[in-house]
């Protein structure tokens, strides 16, 4: 064997090791955005999504749905299941199947599930589409809307429980939630 072809071998050998090791690191941080939770970021593992403490009111609010009704806080009754979410971010289109299944079981239907969609409308059509069936869907372009100021929503996605206009929980993960009918 000539040290040509050793060495080409050798290239090789080495490239394919680092194709492994790519894919690996490639994996692991596919499973840091599913779980946004559990990365641990600077408020922490368990740290709420939401400011509004369980117990608290959210604070007021009136806007118009997607749908043209007027959703308000004044009109938070019974349990009610929140969702904030943007279309594009990785986290939330892995949470939203969870929440999709979530809102189906919440007493009420759809008068007492909201998705919030941050972001610019016309990037969310999809997302809307999607959501409108089990939920009153809301937007809002802002970071800091009015919303996101009545909720406290530090970071997304961010889901929470309600009853009559308090906070039961909040957490990252709308399968960490209690039960809507229990709240």
């Amino acid at each position: 064997m000539s040290y040509s072809a050793a060495t080409v071998t050798i290239i090789g050998v080495l490239s394919l090791i680092n194709i492994a090791l790519t894919l690996g690191v490639i994996r692991r941080l596919g499973d840091l955005e599913r779980a946004p939770a559990a990365s641990g970021g600077a408020s922490g593992p368990e740290a709420p999504p939401m400011t509004v403490k369980p117990g608290a009111r959210v604070g007021d609010f009136a806007v118009t749905a997607v749908d043209g009704g007027a959703v308000s806080s004044t009109e938070l009754s019974g349990p009610t299941l929140v969702a904030f979410l943007a279309p594009g971010c990785q986290a939330c289109d892995f949470s939203v199947p969870g929440f999709i299944e979530r809102a189906e079981q919440t007493p009420g239907g759809r008068e007492h599930v909201l998705a919030v969609l941050m972001g610019a409308p016309q990037f969310g059509e999809e997302l809307r589409e999607r959501l409108a069936p089990v939920a009153r869907v809301l937007t809002e372009e802002e970071e800091n809307g009015p919303l996101a100021q009545a909720f406290g929503v530090l970071g997304l996605p961010a889901f929470g429980v309600l009853s009559d206009g308090r906070m039961v929980a909040s957490d990252a993960l709308p399968e960490r939630l209690p039960d809507p009918a229990a709240a």
